[in-house]
C-alpha cells in the first residue's frame, strides 16, 4: 500500500495578495497550490499561515480564498490579529510592545498535524522558527530569484531574502524556478549542498494567456486604455532593473529614422521602485510622446487581448529569476524579443530573439525587421506558440510531487 504524503503548504502569500493586487508571486503560489490540492495522487494537504514580520494575513483571508475556489483544506495553525492592543499605532507604545515581545498577531499551532506531517513547503516567505520544534518536517522553500542580494541598488527587500536563504542553510531544501536561480543560490551560499536544491520551471495560466483575436474584445480594450491599432508591447513593473528606458530610446530612434507614423509603444505595468529614469526618457521623447502610451496595471481579463494584438513584445530586463511576461506573450502567439541574460534564455530558447540588453543598435534593427517583415513576424509567432506548449502548471505540479518524494528519501 502506498502511504499518503502529508504536506503543509504555507498560504501566507496567497492570503496577502488574494483579491488585492494579485502579483506574479501570488499567481505562481495560487496555480501551484490549486493544482497540487486537486491532484489526489496520494497527497494530503494542510495549509499554514505563519506570516512574516510585516504580514497582515490571517486565517480568515485564506478561508475566504478557499471557499471562493471550492477548495477544502484543513489548517495546521491559526494566526489571528490581537483584538485589543491599546495605542498599537503609537510609536512609543510600538517600542514598548516590541521590547516586551507583545505581538499584533497570535499564532496557535495544531501540534497534532505538525508532528504527523512529512513536508512543509513555503512558496515564498522564510520558514517560521516555530517549525524547529517539529524535526519530522522536511522544510522546503521556493526561491524565485536572488535579485535583492545581487542588485541591492534595484531593491530594498534584502532582509527577507537573507532569511529565505538562511531557511535553506538551516537543513532545509530549495526549489528554484530556473537553473539560473539555482546557480545564483549556490554561488551566493556555497555551504548549501547542491543535492538539496531542485529546479521546477513555472508556467503561464492558459485561462488568462491564450491567442485572443476577438475583434469586439480588442475594440473594447483599445477604447478602455487608449491603445492604437498598431503597437509594440512591453509589460513589467516600471523600475530600473527592467531597462524600459532602453526600449523607449530604441523605439524613438527607430520610428524617427524610418519615418514611421502608424506605430506606438505601449508600456503596461505598475510604477515600481525608482521609476523616474523611465519618465525622464519619456519626457525626452518630446515630439514622439504621443506615440508612447503608459497604461498602468491592467487587470487579468484584458491581458490576452493586449498581448495577442501587439505587433511584437519586448522584455529587455537586466535580470530575471524566471520571467513570466515573455512566456505569457509567447502563449498568446506574439513575436517575442528578450535580453540574453539570467533565466530568459531558458524560457524563450530559440523561439524568440535574444539580445544584449545594452545594445541599442541591435534592438533598433530588430524592431525595424519585425515591424517591416510580416513573414518573419509570423514565423516568430508560430515558434513562440510551439515553445510555450512546453510549459504547463500540470507539468510544474507533477515535478513538485517528484521533488517531494525525492526529499522524503533524505
Amino acid at each position: 500500500i502506498q502511504m499518503s504524503i502529508k504536506i503543509i503548504f504555507d498560504a501566507t502569500i496567497i492570503g496577502e495578495h488574494y483579491q488585492k493586487n494579485e502579483t506574479g508571486i501570488f499567481r505562481v503560489a495560487n496555480e501551484l497550490f490549486q493544482k497540487l490540492v486537486r491532484d489526489k495522487n496520494n497527497l494530503k494537504f494542510f495549509y499554514s499561515v505563519f506570516g512574516y514580520s510585516t504580514s497582515k494575513c490571517t486565517n480568515s483571508d485564506i478561508e475566504n480564498y478557499l471557499s471562493n475556489n471550492q477548495l477544502i483544506v484543513e489548517n495546521a495553525n491559526t494566526r489571528n490579529r490581537v483584538k485589543f492592543l491599546p495605542f498599537r499605532k503609537e510609536k512609543f507604545f510600538k517600542k514598548i510592545y516590541s521590547k516586551l515581545g507583545v505581538k499584533d498577531y497570535v499564532i496557535n499551532s495544531n501540534a497534532n498535524i505538525l508532528s504527523n506531517s512529512d513536508i512543509y513547503h513555503s512558496p515564498y516567505f522564510p520558514i517560521s522558527k516555530e517549525l524547529e520544534r517539529f524535526p519530522n518536517l522536511k522544510r522546503i522553500i521556493t526561491i524565485h530569484d536572488l535579485i535583492p542580494i545581487l542588485f541591492p541598488q534595484y531593491n530594498s527587500d534584502t532582509n527577507l531574502l537573507n532569511d529565505v536563504v538562511n531557511s535553506v542553510k538551516n537543513s532545509g531544501f530549495a526549489i528554484c524556478v530556473s537553473e539560473n536561480t539555482k546557480r545564483d543560490l549556490l554561488k551566493y551560499a556555497p555551504s548549501i549542498s547542491p543535492d538539496r536544491v531542485f529546479v521546477s520551471l513555472l508556467a503561464a495560466s492558459p485561462d488568462l494567456f491564450y491567442v485572443c483575436k476577438d475583434e469586439a474584445k480588442f475594440a473594447e480594450v483599445r477604447k478602455k486604455y487608449n491603445i492604437p491599432q498598431n503597437y509594440f508591447l512591453s509589460l513589467s513593473t516600471l523600475e530600473p532593473r527592467k531597462n524600459i528606458d532602453h526600449v523607449i530610446r530604441s523605439f524613438s530612434q527607430m520610428i524617427s529614422e524610418k519615418k514611421i507614423d502608424d506605430l506606438s509603444l505601449v508600456l503596461v505595468g505598475n510604477k515600481g521602485w525608482d521609476f523616474d529614469k523611465i519618465f525622464a526618457e519619456y519626457e525626452n521623447a518630446q515630439d514622439l510622446k504621443d506615440k508612447i502610451i503608459i497604461t498602468g496595471r491592467i487587470p487579468d481579463e484584458d491581458l490576452a487581448s493586449i498581448y495577442s494584438n501587439a505587433n511584437s513584445f519586448y522584455y529587455m530586463s537586466f535580470y530575471e529569476g524566471f520571467g513570466l511576461p515573455p512566456l505569457e506573450a509567447m502563449q498568446c502567439g506574439t513575436a517575442t524579443v528578450v535580453s540574453n541574460t539570467s533565466s530568459l534564455p531558458e524560457v524563450v530558447d530559440d523561439a524568440g530573439i535574444l539580445l544584449d540588453p545594452r545594445d541599442q543598435e541591435k534592438l533598433v534593427e530588430t524592431m525595424w525587421t519585425i515591424y517591416n517583415d510580416e513573414k518573419y513576424r509570423n514565423e516568430l509567432s508560430t515558434k513562440a506558440l510551439e515553445r510555450s506548449k512546453e510549459f504547463s502548471w500540470e507539468k510544474t505540479a507533477a515535478q513538485h510531487i517528484e521533488i517531494y518524494k525525492k526529499i522524503l528519501q533524505f
